[in-house]
Parts: C-alpha cells; structure tokens; sequence
C-alpha cells in the first residue's frame, strides 16, 4: 500500500468508527455484455467474439461528517477498482482510490454508443484501435490516489491527484475539471486541464474546451483538445471533436461524429468518423457503431474502418 493510500485511509479511519456504530447499506450492481466486432481482414487476428463482466459492492453508512462508502469492483473475474469515500452534502465529496482516470476534460460531444472509446474485442490483436477522437490527448491522472468533487451555482468541478512515486522519478499529477451549465438553458460548457509529470523534470500537459447544446431531441456538441510534452524531442498534438445525436424515442438514439488531429512532427492530419446507434429493451441494451479512420498514425492514405455490436445487461 503506498503512503498516500494509507494517510487516506488513516484520515478517513475515525470517520469509519463513527459510522461502525450505525447499520451499515449493502449494494450489488453489475452488468454483463457480448460484442462482436470486425476490422479490416487484413490486419485481424483472433476470435472477433468477446465476453464481459463486472460486479461492484457498495457498502455504506452514516457518519458525523457525512455518507461513507467503501465500494470494490470485480471486472471479469478479477478485482478491479476499489474506492474509499466521504460525501459531505454541500461539502463535496472527498475519496481515496487505487486506480482510474480523473481525465484532462469532460467531452460533452454526444454519443448514442454510451462510451467514450469503441475497444476492439479483447482478444483481437491488430486492427483500428477505435479511439473516440484521433489521437494525441492522454487520459488524464491514470492513477487517482485523492480526488474531490462539488456541485454549486451551476458549476461541477473535479479534482484529481497522484503522488509520484518515491522510488522512481516520477512526478506529481494534477488535474481540474470545471463543467457549468446554467448560462442558458441546453447549453453545457466544460474545460479542462491536466498536468501529468512523467518524470521529475519533463512532463506533459493537456489543455481541453468541449461545449453541448440540447434542442429538444437533438443534441450537437464539440470539443478542442491540446497536448504540450515538455520532454527534449517530445510531441505536442491538437485537435477538435465534433457530434450530433439524435433521441428519436425513448428507447432509440442514434448519433454521428468526426475528429481529426493535429501532430506537430508530420504534415498529415489523422481523421475519425463514427456513427452509432443504441436500442434499449429495460435492462437490457443493443448498440453498435460503424468506426472509419484515414491517415490511421499519421500516416498518409493509411485508411480503416470497425463494424461492432454490443449486447448488454445491467442490474
């Protein structure tokens, strides 16, 4: 365990005696899915059938200081993510957690398909790798050890942290979100920024603007992206993100969207074009997407395309 985590815990440790002496609420969700996906012929290998499966349990109760969780997710057999968490009402809500991405910015261009990114399945082992937006912009914090996030007059704002590791060179991340959507109604605005150190001295920092307007069924949104590395001979990217989706009843919804970015070192921009839709039967879910990419890696006439469908539960 490293030292952030355990002055997490210790802090949070007194908050966890005062709320053993109340009943404690026990939650299980989950879901599981299949997806079938095909690349160009060429450049796939392997089963184009995959399999998933995840279960989290919650286990909460009441504190002096607020609500305090303790939840651990199980991702195909396997222990995934666990987080520690205090929410204080108006206060925020403070937790400590193992791993996942705070990420540089909200992307608020819509998406019928319900996820950021389209994975090929997981035993395929070439092929288009699917990103929602081309290449260039990291994920953010990838380890968020301390976070904290508050809503007031409008305003979502999320803060993430890691500490570098002691036995490494690795430096400190950071990263804010700020997201308002009360300017006028339909109208939702984010910005982001992130300041990953890969090391003590270089490091790379992400700078995103996305906006989205609902109209009725319609919803169009768009997003700006930039990537600073700091290192000697690094690779700076920008980019800008487009979307428009379509909720056509209350169960069918379909969207469009293109990216292309920019890399400083070659004169090809790559670009990514995606339609998606979704159908939803109560808990279950049928979405699939049609993913092309020319310029695939910046390299110029690299061009290839993704068909996959997704069949998912959720409980």
């Amino acid at each position: 365990m490293d030292k952030l985590n355990k002055i997490g815990l210790t802090a949070l440790a007194g908050v966890f005696a005062t709320a053993s002496a109340q009943a404690a609420d026990v939650s299980v969700s989950g879901g599981a899915s299949v997806n079938f996906a095909t690349d160009d012929t060429t450049e796939v290998t392997g089963n184009k059938l995959s399999m998933g499966d995840s279960l989290t349990f919650t286990v909460s109760g009441d504190s002096d200081f607020g609500t305090v969780s303790h939840s651990i997710e199980i991702d195909n057999g396997a222990q995934d993510d666990q987080t520690l968490k205090l929410d204080m009402g108006d206060n925020g809500v403070v937790y400590v957690q193992n791993s996942g991405a705070q990420g540089t910015g909200a992307d608020l261009t819509p998406n019928a398909y319900g996820s950021a990114s389209y994975s090929l399945a997981a035993n395929q082992t070439a092929g288009l790798q699917g990103k929602h937006y081309a290449d260039g912009l990291d994920s953010g914090v990838g380890s968020v050890n301390l976070g904290y996030t508050n809503s007031f007059s409008g305003f979502d704002l999320a803060v993430g942290y890691t500490a570098g590791a002691a036995a490494s060179t690795s430096g400190d991340d950071l990263s804010v979100n700020i997201k308002y959507a009360d300017l006028m109604d339909g109208l939702t605005l984010s910005v982001g920024y992130a300041d990953l150190n890969q090391d003590a001295t270089d490091g790379i920092t992400e700078q995103t603007i996305s906006a989205s307007y609902a109209m009725g069924n319609i919803t169009f949104g768009v997003m700006d992206f930039q990537a600073d590395d700091d290192a000697a001979g690094g690779t700076d990217y920008d980019g800008r993100h487009y979307g428009i989706s379509v909720q056509i009843n209350d169960d069918l919804a379909v969207s469009y969207d293109k990216s292309s970015s920019d890399k400083a070192t070659t004169d090809v921009d790559e670009d990514i074009s995606s339609f998606q839709a979704s159908y939803t039967m109560g808990n279950m879910t049928v979405k699939g997407h049609i993913t092309r990419a020319d310029n695939e890696g910046y390299t110029s006439g690299a061009e290839d395309e993704q068909k996959a469908i997704d069949i998912s539960w959720s409980f």
